[in-house]
Parts: C-alpha cells; structure tokens; sequence
C-alpha cells in the first residue's frame, strides 16, 4: 500500500477496534479467495496473514478501509499491520510499511479510536 493511495477522510470514517473473532474470520475469507477460476493452495505468505492474527490475539487490532476495495488491520502497540486489496479484477495484500503506519496510527489518535 502506498501514501497516495490512501483516503483519509475514508479511514476516519471506517476506522474501529476489530474483536479477535471478526478479524481471524475477514483475514481467512480475503486469503481463502482464489485468484481465479482454478483452485489454489494457500502460501506461507498467505497464511502468514492468518498468522498475524493468532499472534495479536490479546491485542487491540483496528480496521479501516483505506481506499475503494482496500482493507487495512493494523495495531497500535506494536506498530505492524495488513492490507488487502480488490479492485478492477486484481488482487493485492501485504504489511503495512512503517510511513503508512504512522499515518494510521495519527488518524486513530485523531478520531479518538485510540489514545
């Protein structure tokens, strides 16, 4: 995910905690997709999504919509997070990178979804 391709007033009005089992089912919905009509196995890289999950269990995991069909999971505490995308027929999903980070992490402070 890039700076540019994201909307701020779109996060600050989608943007709010996840609880645990709302967040392992989207993550295991979005990597369960297949990208196409043939049935694919899932991928280390994959199922490190699911990964992600497990290990912010105990965490506060935020979620917002970033831009048209675009996703992101991230949390504060640890500044780490995941994206997902779908938009025009393609794909997409991977780690937050820290610059993108901090600006979500500012907007949660913003709307008052974290302190």
């Amino acid at each position: 995910m890039e700076i540019k391709s994201i909307d701020p007033e779109k996060i600050k009005k989608t943007m709010r905690v996840l609880p645990y089992d709302e967040a392992k089912a989207g993550v295991l919905r979005v990597i369960s997709q297949g990208f196409g009509e043939k049935e694919e196995q899932l991928t280390d890289w994959d199922l490190s999504f699911a990964e992600y999950v497990e290990e912010h269990r105990d965490s506060s995991l935020i979620f917002c919509w970033f831009a048209k069909g675009g996703a992101a999971l991230f949390c504060p505490s640890d500044h780490t997070g995941i994206w997902a995308m779908q938009r025009e027929g393609l794909r997409a999903k991977g780690k937050v990178g820290k610059p993108v980070q901090e600006i979500l992490e500012g907007l949660a402070k913003e709307t008052g979804t974290i302190i």
